[in-house]
């Protein structure tokens, strides 16, 4: 099941450490990703996908996320992944897109505190 939401700066959409149930595709406006109160990202661009991990890990959240402006997303709320790919399968190239960009981030960002430990020495 999807549904509609619009929040005002500032209001908290995911909460570090909460239980998932669900994740949202981004309409309009930007978000900011946090871990552990430190922000890693905002999100802007309409189409992206986030708080899937904890659907896909059957975990809780791994990062909070936050309106930082009023945005407008898609919740999509059943808690069976499985389900809403086979209903809705753009939503996979949508997951697939956004883990592929988080895993070349994050790869980069070793390569780069790899690169960066070692002109040290």
């Amino acid at each position: 099941m999807q549904q509609t939401e619009e929040d005002r700066s500032g209001t908290s959409i995911i909460k570090q450490g909460s239980v998932s149930t669900g994740f949202y595709v981004l309409e309009k406006g930007p978000v900011e990703v946090h871990k552990d109160d430190i922000m890693l990202n905002v999100l802007m661009y309409s189409g992206t996908v986030f708080g899937e991990f904890g659907d896909i890990l059957g975990k809780p959240r791994t990062c909070s996320v936050k309106a930082r402006a009023t945005i407008t997303v898609i919740k999509y709320d059943d808690g069976d992944m499985e389900n809403v790919i086979c209903e809705c399968p753009e939503i996979a190239i949508k997951i697939f897109k956004t883990l592929a960009s988080c895993l070349e981030r994050t790869t980069k960002k070793l390569a780069d505190v790899k690169r960066f430990s070692t002109r040290g020495r």
